[in-house]
């Protein structure tokens, strides 16, 4: 293990050990034992080659991911001096309290947000991994633009990056305030951000009749209490939440079904979720594939939750499925799944559970909000399958871009 590294640990204790009868001594101090390591610096070659660089930027452009969360407030004062604007990763999201700040970057991010990070000339990333969803598959930063990695690891995560030092975020970003010289052009303030984080709402009703996704989480955003986390289960509906629902500070978000690519996980952790809540209001957000498969830990959310929602977006299908194979043409059949009455499964165990199949049928939510928004309350959102989320979007363009590369290969 490297001196300073972020990691799963697992302390396996043998059951004769567990067992054993204690001498009776007194326990240590714990803390004494407790060992940080230093933060690593950046080199002075590194940093004064970066400076050389965000020194000669005319449109500067900070991306900070989780690995920035402690360093919120010189990330902020290095984007005041460098003239830059920012944008965060999801788990990062609503990190900065800065007016040129764009909100989230990748595949929940708006146009207007993607289209001002490809005018960028240089782009700063501070403690994210630039994954192929952060970086739109290679489309979210201009190919003439100049991308500096600022991260813990020994080496570039993304084959892109021109310039890479190991630093810590936070450290990094302290230096870098004494390297740099305080810009002098008009970038931020030249920029139209009105509508940077503004989204569709949606119809009412989609095409088929059911409920438009976007507009369930519009409305939902404007009833749920202020002070919440979320918590996401895997699937297709993953981009509602993000796009539409804002949460409080950086640590307010926990996409575990996304971060295992297994749906059904996201359930368990909102039994997790709520032991740190501290008072807030904690929000899953499901499909009704993912809510089958973690069925069982219903119960424990129920016991356990002082304060949750459960949101299952309901479409009678594996939806992820439905738009990634079935759009290309694979038999949809064993994709479909016969719609379950989830408010009802909820009630029989003791939960609030409003069954939402018009936009008035958010009335249960509303009144459970109302009377102080204790124990669980479960929306059944009956929605429509045919309304693609736009990262789902990126991801087919990115599959059908791979494929005929692959084609062109065997020709």
């Amino acid at each position: 293990m490297r001196p300073r590294e972020q990691a799963p640990v697992v302390l396996a204790i043998p059951y004769d050990l567990a067992a054993a009868e204690c001498a009776g001594e007194e326990l240590p101090d714990f803390a004494s034992l407790a060992c940080l390591p230093p933060k690593p610096r950046l080199e002075p070659a590194a940093l004064a080659q970066i400076a050389t660089k965000l020194n000669a930027s005319k449109r500067t452009h900070i991306l900070y991911g989780r690995g920035a969360i402690q360093a919120a407030e010189q990330v902020k004062e290095l984007a005041q001096k460098l003239d830059a604007t920012t944008s965060g990763t999801l788990l990062a999201r609503d990190l900065l309290d800065y007016e040129f700040d764009l909100g989230i970057t990748g595949g929940f991010s708006t146009e207007a947000n993607a289209g001002i990070i490809a005018r960028a000339d240089t782009v700063l990333v501070l403690g994210a991994s630039l994954n192929q969803f952060t970086t739109r598959f290679g489309e979210l930063i201009n190919e003439s633009a100049t991308l500096i990695q600022i991260d813990l690891g020994p080496a570039a995560t993304n084959a892109r990056v021109d310039c890479f030092a190991t630093a810590d975020a936070q450290s990094a970003a302290l230096d870098l305030l004494g390297a740099v010289e305080a810009a002098e052009s008009s970038w931020c303030s030249g920029l139209d951000l009105h509508d940077v984080r503004s989204r569709p709402a949606g119809d009412e009703k989609a095409e088929d009749g059911l409920l438009d996704p976007r507009r369930v989480a519009s409305e939902v955003e404007k009833i749920l209490p202020a002070n919440r986390v979320l918590v996401q289960d895997g699937g297709h509906f993953i981009g509602w939440g993000p796009m539409y629902w804002s949460t409080t500070g950086a640590r307010s978000l926990a996409c575990v079904g996304t971060a295992y690519q297994s749906i059904g996980l996201g359930i368990a952790s909102m039994v997790g979720a709520g032991a740190a809540a501290e008072g807030r209001t904690v929000v899953l957000a499901a499909g009704d594939g993912g809510f089958l498969m973690g069925l069982a830990d219903l119960e424990s959310i129920i016991r356990t939750i002082d304060s949750g929602v459960i949101v299952i977006y309901n479409d009678s299908a594996y939806g992820a499925e439905v738009h990634q194979y079935g759009s290309i043409g694979l038999h949809e059949d064993p994709m479909l799944i016969p719609t379950v009455d989830f408010a009802g499964i909820a009630r029989s165990m003791g939960a609030t559970g409003v069954r939402v199949e018009e936009l008035a049928d958010l009335a249960g939510l509303r009144q459970w909000v109302a009377d102080g928004a204790r124990g669980v309350c479960l929306v059944d959102a009956r929605i429509s399958a045919r309304v693609r989320a736009p990262y789902m979007e990126e991801v087919l363009a990115a599959n059908k871009k791979a494929a005929a590369a692959l084609a062109l290969q065997s020709d």
